[in-house]
């Protein structure tokens, strides 16, 4: 059911968060905010505060956060439509109209499909004129026959390609802008949001096309670029290759996870197709909920920087609250699913799963590389660490068995394990309501949190945000997201605050946790203007980095080949690369 956005700004307005969460939590005022112990994790020291001035909450244990929506969504374990009804209610706002506000977006949303469908036609056509981009599939080992069944096409390298093919076909800019496929300027006109890109479909499992995601053929950044929320498309919901795999995954009977387009391609391609990849951002609860309907077991294919992180390993212990079967398939350094596959041979990738390690043993590992597990002080830094993980299983039998067998392990008394067992109060367990988080990609830049922060103290901020940064040089697709609809709604004289810009963006919990974080952070920046110009600074210069190191392998590349011509041209890019990123220094 959609709901007007008026509707949703009327009920919001005559609704006070301090008083709604009151109605389920004891709230104790420090200050302008009010304070209490978050009710979605288990803490003995008070972090969750609630703010009556910009009527969000952030919890700073457990990262929870958003607007009065967000909080019943969770509390309530219930969507948003009902969240708005009970509030709506309660705050005397009629929701008569909806069901015509339903048909209308209704009617958008098939549009979009079409709009979506004959997009993929034109970029499948542009691909078969490019022989560029057929080169970079073909060197990828795309063969031909996957990319007609993933209509995989390519984006012309034109500002407006995409934008008049629409206009000859009687499309206006602000139905394509709704579908993702252009971005308005400051000018009042639009440009293509996919340029020179190879281009992947999104599709549901009805197998419409719900967005794309587009990739470079050179080094340059970003990698990716996706299509943005639309009223059709989620990143947080959908998964790719899903309609295609989900008959072989409940076959198997397990789904393998991987993050990109073609580690996603090539492992299909080469027979193994009970699979699926995340659309660059994290697993989240709504993923693991579409997975558990087709099979109870998931495979994490990491590389092994990425396995190894901390905040992946708390994100795959989050599943267990989820009841679902958590292995971790770790591949040697330097791998991805779509190299190792490349170089090795599907029998060989077969193996390395099966190999595979659950999440006890794959921990266990973790720690006795970090502990010393023949001493004492060893043993129990891993007890301590472990029993984190033990104490989120629901199952009794499940968690007795763990105990024992980490007894084992760490030649220690059983019943001492289980004494300090009763000491834990895991922050996640026990709780269904909180939407786990599984981290496939690094954290987003402190630096972009920052700017998103800075964009939510005033338009002037936005401005000058604006004329410093593209969305492009944003690197974090999350932060990227929010920041759009931040400069959608600043072009159109809109107000933004953090409550009704969570609700702009569809009341998503990834979106509202960031923006949370976001305004908080702004409330501890003391010197704003200095922030500012030192994240635009650390961004840009990371942006070059990451190019420079680019640059680095392919004048390597171009070095083994013997290709002066290739070498001389990549030396004084980067040396011109150089140059510029002097200018982009953090003052002291």
């Amino acid at each position: 059911m959609a709901i007007p956005q008026n509707i949703i700004d009327q009920v919001q307005d005559r609704t006070d968060i301090v008083e709604v969460i009151s109605r389920y939590i004891s709230l104790k005022k420090i200050g302008r905010n009010y304070k209490t112990t978050c009710p979605f994790h288990h803490e003995k020291t008070p972090s969750f505060i609630v703010s009556p001035d910009k009527q969000i909450y952030h919890c700073f244990g457990c990262g929870a956060g958003g607007n009065v929506f967000s909080f019943l969504m969770k509390h309530e374990n219930i969507q948003f439509p009902e969240a708005v009804e009970m509030l709506a209610e309660k705050a005397g706002v009629a929701l008569g109209r909806i069901s015509a506000r339903s048909e209308e977006a209704s009617s958008l949303a098939n549009e979009l499909y079409k709009i979506n469908d004959l997009a993929c036609k034109f970029y499948q056509a542009h691909l078969l004129n490019n022989k560029a981009a057929r080169e970079y599939l073909s060197s990828r080992g795309v063969g031909d026959e996957v990319i007609k069944k993933f209509r995989i096409g390519y984006a012309p390298d034109s500002w407006d390609a995409t934008l008049n093919f629409f206009k000859s076909k009687g499309v206006s800019a602000s139905l394509l802008e709704k579908a993702g496929l252009v971005i308005p300027n400051e000018k009042g006109s639009h440009y293509d949001r996919f340029r020179n890109r190879i281009l992947f479909p999104i599709m549901d499992l009805k197998d419409r096309i719900l967005g794309f995601g587009g990739r470079v053929l050179d080094s340059s950044l970003p990698k990716y670029i996706n299509s943005p929320e639309t009223p059709v498309y989620s990143k947080g919901r959908n998964l790719y290759g899903l309609n295609l795999t989900r008959d072989a995954i409940k076959k198997k009977g397990y789904a393998l996870i991987v993050e990109g387009y073609l580690d996603f391609i090539i492992p299909y391609q080469a027979g193994v197709q009970n699979i699926i990849a995340t659309l660059g951002t994290a697993l989240t609860v709504d993923h693991v909920k579409l997975l558990k309907r087709l099979a109870n077991t998931l495979i994490m294919v990491y590389d092994p920087d990425e396995a190894g992180e901390a905040a992946s390993l708390r994100g795959l212990e989050l599943l267990v609250s989820e009841d679902v079967n958590v292995y971790i398939a770790e591949l040697p350094s330097g791998f991805d699913p779509d190299g190792y596959i490349r170089k090795f041979g599907t029998e060989e990738f077969t193996k390395l799963l099966k190999a595979s390690k659950n999440l006890f043993e794959y921990k266990f590992a973790k720690l006795s590389q970090k502990f010393n597990a023949n001493t004492t002080h060893g043993k129990a830094n891993i007890a301590a660490e472990m029993l984190q993980t033990i104490a989120k299983i629901k199952n009794a039998v499940s968690r007795s068995d763990l105990i024992k067998k980490l007894a084992e392990r760490l030649s220690v008394d059983e019943d001492s394990l289980r004494i300090e067992l009763k000491k834990v109060k895991p922050e996640y367990a026990e709780n269904r309501n909180v939407a786990p988080v599984i981290e496939v990609r690094k954290d987003s830049k402190s630096a972009e949190v920052m700017m998103l922060a800075l964009s939510l103290g005033g338009a002037e901020y936005i401005s000058k945000i604006e004329k410093q940064l593209s969305l492009e040089e944003f690197k974090d697709s999350s932060v990227r997201d929010v920041m759009s609809a931040i400069f959608d709604l600043h072009k159109d004289n809109k107000e933004i605050t953090a409550a009704k810009l969570i609700n702009y963006l569809g009341n998503r919990g990834e979106d509202a946790k960031l923006i949370s974080e976001a305004v908080n952070l702004l409330d501890i920046m003391e010197d704003k203007e200095k922030a500012l110009n030192d994240c635009v600074a650390k961004i840009k210069k990371d942006n070059m980095d990451d190019r420079r190191n680019r640059l680095q392998e392919a004048i390597r590349a171009a070095h083994k080949h013997k290709d002066e011509e290739a070498c001389k041209k990549l030396l004084s890019e980067y040396n011109d690369l150089l140059k510029t990123s002097k200018a982009y220094t953090p003052t002291a």
